[in-house]
């Protein structure tokens, strides 16, 4: 039976890791690149390696990247020549071709039986219910909150600075970050907004309808800066006028 940590450089599935080679023979620990992961994220991955004393085994798909499924263009239909543009929360291809994919590809590599540990709090049921039979969540199962994890790795100094802005960890062009997510990322990453609002003006340059030049539903990466913008302003304003 081969033993496999699924680590996606979050908080949860540090511990776990750390736990899980205190316990158990762990055979390989992965991390599935999307190529657009927070830079903290990587920074973390190297100085967490030096920490446990071993390599974390980097999967990517050797078929798409973020460019390659954001430019490709539909060949049939009423909207062709229409790009794919930016993930849809719901079915995202991101997800499918660039994390699912490669893991399972990697997973075939494996000849014996195997068993991959998630990192899933004890108060996240609902992802704990969706496991697969050969899968675990071992923080899950030992009862450990998501609060628990936070004050564990900053006992051990590997406190993640991504979590002092961020509840979640995952790419930073993610619909799914939500406006308040977006709202961090203007503010906190000028340079990461900078490359997020070329690929937006890159989608209403090829949308052939509204919802196709969206990056949040409802919301154009330009539209977003502009009230991001205008609040900056304001709050500066009220500041000034409180001194």
């Amino acid at each position: 039976m081969k033993h496999i940590i699924s680590f996606s450089g979050g908080k949860d599935s540090a511990l776990m890791t750390i736990l899980l080679l205190e316990r158990e023979k762990i055979d390989d620990i992965v991390f599935i690149d999307t190529g657009v992961e927070f830079p903290e994220t990587y920074k973390y991955i190297e100085r967490f390696e030096k920490y446990i004393g071993r390599k974390i085994t980097r999967i990517k798909s050797d078929r798409y990247t973020w460019d390659s499924l954001f430019f490709h263009k539909k060949t049939k239909g009423e909207r062709i020549g229409q790009i794919n543009s930016f993930p849809r929360i719901k079915g995202c291809n991101v997800n499918t071709y660039l994390k699912k994919d490669p893991i399972q590809k990697y997973c075939k590599t494996i000849k014996d039986d195997f068993i991959v540990y998630m990192g899933i709090a004890a108060n996240e049921p609902k992802r704990y219910a969706r496991l697969k039979p050969n899968q675990r969540a071992p923080l899950y199962e030992w009862g450990i909150t998501e609060t628990d994890v936070l004050e564990e790795l900053k006992k051990r100094d590997l406190h993640n600075p991504h979590y002092d802005i961020f509840t979640r960890q995952g790419c930073f062009m993610c619909p799914q970050i939500g406006i308040g997510g977006a709202r961090k990322l203007y503010n906190h990453y000028p340079k990461l907004w900078k490359t997020l609002l070329w690929y937006g003006d890159q989608a209403e340059l090829y949308a052939k309808d509204r919802r196709l030049a969206e990056w949040i539903p409802g919301w154009t990466v330009r539209e977003l800066q502009q009230r991001f913008e205008k609040e900056n302003k304001k709050n500066s304003h009220l500041q000034s006028s409180s001194n």
